[in-house]
């Protein structure tokens, strides 16, 4: 093997290696005799190679085949192997991490278009600057390589001065290619003559049929494509979508999806409440009904008919008895604290007059001096009259006298309400400095000079805290128009640093 060592060192450099565990061995004999299929193997024919020329198939290889890997017997998280394009492989040579349902991201430049690929000179989405008719649709790519699209009855027609009209396609037959000769990005062709729809297409039925995947992660979907006109004929224009991915599994109900990783991060806590009941090595009880500083009306209890866990979420409800009010704080005061990191709650909100849910932290220092002083980050916090609105807001100050406080809101569009899916309330927190996020769109943040010559206390450890409350100095009260129970359901609480 050593003469091929230095035939074809410059071969092995220019071949991406993906690192994967494989029991198939090219070598006919261990011994090292070169065989045919190590000669084809060292050229790259099937898409493989012996690139460390110890003679095996094993993890320090290349390893594309998804035969050759076993990977439908063996499979492991996040992947297998990568395929030639770089991306997760799997069965029907479709990439592992495509299948799922997908739909259009909130965030700004979600839909983009431009005269050559990759360019937005034309247009670029604001966030949450799509119609409804655009947000409801569903694309779902499926492990026999089929793709069924779900329009929800109506799209946006490109044809018709981009007025909502019916649609009622969706089956999509499509060829996937790993490696597109025209933008060397993995593609697939969608192919009109064998599915429902004339045009077949995802995102606007301006868009052409072969889409590049220009980026693909466990939740976001980059696709790149050439327009066209009505009868499937290219145009001069170039979209890009962007999708994220639609979470369906049992407790994990559709919305916007909790991301499992973040590059150069690693998960260091969280919290799944996958048992059936809460984590006490996690999370303890603030009781009573004194108020709490608001004139709150609720009287905090830790029974679970104000806090339970089943089907892989955390509900905390806030019910009615006559004139009195019980609901839940959950705290890991003592238990859980973190200083710094990327931090994400996947939650859905209650509403209603009167109705106040939070997830927020307080820094551990609060028994020593009390509260502003240990400063406080509210990662969300809703008004349940303004049910499409949720606010990040910092609070500080050396005493109660000198109290500050500095923050902002973000609003779902079209009228959606936070109690209709979950999604992500997030804080990037960072020594002098803290971002807010929801649904990964940056919202507000904070800095020391912000402080209004009070100190800085956002580089201290802080635990957290989840309740609803009802009733208080900001969203008022209970009124007859008020349903009871409410719920705030939690999916997860991860911390990555």
């Amino acid at each position: 093997m050593r003469l091929f060592i230095l035939i074809f060192p410059i071969l092995f450099m220019s071949q991406a290696i993906a690192q994967s565990d494989c029991e198939w061995q090219p070598d006919s004999d261990q011994n090292y005799f070169i065989s045919v299929t190590d000669v084809l193997a060292v050229l790259g024919i099937f898409g493989q190679a012996d690139t460390d020329q110890d003679g095996i198939w094993d993890g320090s290889d290349m390893c594309t085949d998804p035969d050759a890997c076993n990977y439908s017997a063996n499979p492991t998280l996040p992947c297998v192997y990568l395929d030639v394009a770089g991306i997760c492989g799997g069965n029907n040579n479709l990439p592992t991490l495509l299948i799922g349902d997908w739909t259009f991201s909130t965030l700004a430049g979600a839909l983009e278009v431009g005269p050559s690929p990759g360019n937005n000179d034309w247009y670029s989405s604001a966030p949450n600057g799509l119609q409804s008719a655009q947000y409801d649709d569903v694309y779902t790519f499926q492990e026999d390589g089929s793709l069924i699209a779900d329009y929800s009855g109506s799209i946006i027609d490109a044809f018709s001065d981009y007025s909502e009209q019916g649609y009622s396609c969706s089956s999509i037959d499509f060829n996937f290619n790993s490696n597109d000769e025209n933008t060397a990005l993995p593609s697939f062709e969608m192919l009109p003559a064998s599915t429902t729809c004339s045009c077949p297409f995802m995102g606007t039925n301006d868009a052409g049929l072969i889409y590049s995947i220009a980026s693909l992660t466990a939740n976001e979907l980059v696709l790149q494509v050439q327009g066209d006109d009505n009868n499937c004929n290219a145009s001069d224009a170039y979209f890009m979508f962007t999708f994220v991915r639609v979470s369906t599994e049992s407790g994990d109900e559709t919305g916007y999806p909790a991301p499992e990783s973040y590059p150069g991060m690693a998960l260091v806590w969280s919290d799944e409440f996958d048992g059936d009941s809460v984590n006490l090595q996690n999370w303890t009880y603030d009781l009573g009904a004194n108020g709490w500083g608001n004139n709150e009306w609720q009287d905090y209890t830790n029974s679970a008919a104000n806090s339970s866990v089943a089907e892989g979420v955390l509900t905390i409800t806030a019910r009615q008895n006559g004139s009195s009010y019980t609901s839940a704080r959950l705290k890991t005061q003592g238990l859980q604290d973190f200083q710094y990191g990327r931090i994400d709650i996947r939650a859905k909100l209650p509403e209603g007059q009167g109705i106040w849910p939070a997830l927020w932290m307080l820094g551990i220092n609060i028994t020593d001096g009390g509260w502003p002083q240990c400063g406080e980050i509210d990662i969300m916090e809703m008004v349940g009259h303004e049910p499409s609105t949720i606010h990040g807001t910092a609070h500080w100050g050396s005493s109660w006298d000198v109290h500050q406080y500095s923050g902002e809101s973000i609003e779902l569009s079209n009228g959606q309400a936070f109690s209709e899916q979950f999604h992500l309330f997030s804080i990037d927190w960072q020594q002098d400095e803290i971002k807010w996020y929801m649904d990964d769109q940056l919202f507000y943040s904070i800095s020391p000079n912000q402080m209004n010559g009070q100190p800085y206390p956002f580089n201290a450890s802080f635990f957290f805290i989840m309740n609803i409350a009802v009733g208080g100095n900001w969203p008022g009260y209970p009124d007859a128009s008020t349903v009871f129970p409410q719920e705030m359901v939690i999916d997860c609480v991860r911390v990555f640093q």
